[in-house]
């Protein structure tokens, strides 16, 4: 019976141990590269989140925007279920059926089909179209 004897590989082990290592720390250092400062700079520039909307100062740019965003883009943007009655499609689609949605969402609140608005968002939104639709 012929006993069958492994050669030791021709490598050493720790080489493919140092190059896993020097993998490891590489990943590290690729991750913290970017520090917090540098992901500050290239950050969209944001609304003043400081800023409280009331009454008298709501705009389309601070309030109006982000409500038609949320309530009305999902059937109302181009191609959706409503847009044949009407697109959402930024500040001016708005301020030319101004009439129209007060009417729709503040007098006779067949709008937004299946979602609400709060008490805050219809009195602002109402003193928003009572200031003739300020956009900023």
């Amino acid at each position: 019976m012929e006993i069958l004897k492994f050669k030791k590989p021709s490598y050493d082990i720790r080489i493919g141990r140092q190059f896993r290592a020097s993998l490891v720390l590489l990943g590290i250092a690729v991750l913290f590269s970017c520090t917090k400062k540098q992901a500050q700079e290239i950050s969209p520039e944001l609304p003043n989140e400081t800023e409280t909307v009331t009454v008298q100062n709501v705009t389309y740019i601070n309030f109006a925007k982000a409500l038609f965003e949320t309530k009305c883009n999902s059937c109302h943007a181009t191609g959706r279920s409503a847009s044949a009655r009407w697109t959402f499609n930024g500040f001016s689609s708005v301020k030319d059926h101004a009439a129209r949605i007060n009417n729709v969402v503040l007098v006779t609140k067949t709008m937004p089909i299946g979602s609400t608005l709060s008490t805050k968002e219809i009195e602002l939104l109402d003193a928003w179209f009572k200031r003739n639709t300020p956009e900023n």
